[in-house]
């Protein structure tokens, strides 16, 4: 069974949890984070982690905009590394994929995750990446340091998935600091990482700036996100109402 785990935790690398819950384009940008790690071809069972003053908060916008997907909204602790333990005890016992996703992502395009989730099947794990365009060197006291690994270097981005057991060993056996990437922790582990072409615009988002320009790409690429939207100011579904018994009894009458 395939689990998605999106962490929406004090990280100290994005927007604030709280921020997360501001409003973007008629949707909580955590909402939106949510919906571009959810798989189009399979079910999958989510748990959404956040500080513990927002649990009651993100329950009731999970249900508000119809992400049914989500099981349980959970604590976390301070650091990313906490926050993913606490995702991972939540997941039912029979998930063997586990998709992770970062709560300040909310230009996933949709169909991603799929090919993500393909790719750790084959492997032990994989991750969106892009090349980096912009000139990468090395401070060695002062002096730049030649870089000859420059073409072959990539931006990782979320969603990124792993087999449990991948996931599990490479948390248990890398000893660096609780902020470490989880990627970095299962290869530094000997897992197989899979790299798939990301998206330049699937960046997380950081800060005002970061926000401002993810609306611009919003307007140019609209069709390639998820339709989110709260479910109370959503029309009437025809066939609906015309399926529930008490209208067709006001309609006989």
């Amino acid at each position: 069974m395939l689990g998605l785990i999106v962490i929406a935790a004090d990280t100290g690398t994005g927007l604030s949890p709280r921020s997360l819950l501001e409003p973007f384009l008629g949707a909580p940008i955590l909402t939106r984070a949510i919906a571009g790690g959810l798989p189009t071809n399979e079910a999958v069972t989510a748990v959404v982690v956040v500080p513990a003053d927002l649990v009651d908060d993100v329950k009731q916008l999970t249900q508000r905009f119809g992400l049914d997907e989500v099981d349980r909204v959970v604590a976390g602790g301070p650091d990313r590394r906490s926050a993913l333990r606490a995702g991972l005890e939540a997941l039912p016992a029979d998930v063997d994929v586990v998709v992770i996703q970062e709560g300040g992502r909310a230009m996933t395009p949709v169909g991603l995750v799929d090919r993500v989730v393909d790719a750790a099947r084959k492997a032990d794990a994989a991750v969106c990446a892009i090349t980096i365009a912009d000139v990468v060197g090395v401070d060695e006291g002062g002096s730049l340091l030649a870089l000859d690994a420059r073409p072959s270097l990539r931006s990782l981005q979320a969603p990124a998935a792993y087999k449990l057991e991948t996931l599990k060993a490479g948390l248990d056996a890398d000893p660096s600091g609780p902020n470490v990437d989880e990627t970095e922790a299962c290869a530094r582990a000997g897992a197989t990482v899979s790299l798939v072409d990301g998206d330049d615009d699937n960046r997380l988002l950081r800060d005002d700036a970061d926000v401002s320009r993810a609306l611009e790409i919003f307007s140019r690429r609209a069709a390639d996100y998820a339709f989110v939207y709260p479910s109370d100011l959503l029309p009437d579904d025809p066939l609906q109402k015309a399926l529930d018994p008490a209208e067709a009894k006001s309609d006989e009458a």
